[in-house]
């Protein structure tokens, strides 16, 4: 018996941290001022910023969202490994009777589509409509990867 538990631990050591090394890596990304963060794979990570959109004072659209009752609104930037940035993907955050109002039953969501609703908010993205990267590149494989993400309201923690 003595035996086997000398065997049996270390070998349970070994699988179990095998396991663990075998696991993408995981980085939290704050969307602030929207109140919450996105996990997403260290290396793609990496990648991106986050804008408060209402800094920019010139930006008409962030003026007429937050018109609408967008509460924040945060602009998802990608840096390529070229080191160009590039716009990713808003982030809104409504209450949801807000959001519904701003909604056009004929026309594409203006203020993306709703992801995550909690306790009456809304936490709504308008992502890409196709990658600008070469889709065997590793930005490529990054943004669809991103893409897939930014909709998965499993992605998503409140902060």
């Amino acid at each position: 018996m003595l035996r086997i538990k000398h065997f049996l631990i270390p070998a349970l050591l070994l699988t179990m941290s095998a396991c663990a090394n075998n696991r993408e890596a995981a980085g939290e990304l704050s969307l602030a001022p929207v109140p919450y963060s996105i996990t997403v794979p260290t290396e793609i990570a990496k990648h991106l910023s986050v804008e408060n959109m209402e800094l920019d004072t010139a930006n008409e659209f962030s003026a007429q969202a937050k018109q609408a009752g967008a509460i924040a609104q945060v602009f998802i930037n990608y840096t390529a490994d070229d080191g160009s940035i590039h716009g990713f993907a808003g982030v809104y955050y409504f209450a949801k009777s807000d959001f519904d109002q701003a909604q056009n039953p004929n026309e594409p969501p203006l203020y993306g589509s709703k992801v995550v609703e909690k306790s009456g908010m809304v936490l709504a993205i308008a992502g890409p409509q196709d990658s600008i990267f070469e889709p065997t590149s590793q930005d490529g494989k990054n943004s669809m990867a991103l893409y897939t993400l930014i909709y998965d309201p499993k992605s998503f923690k409140s902060s």
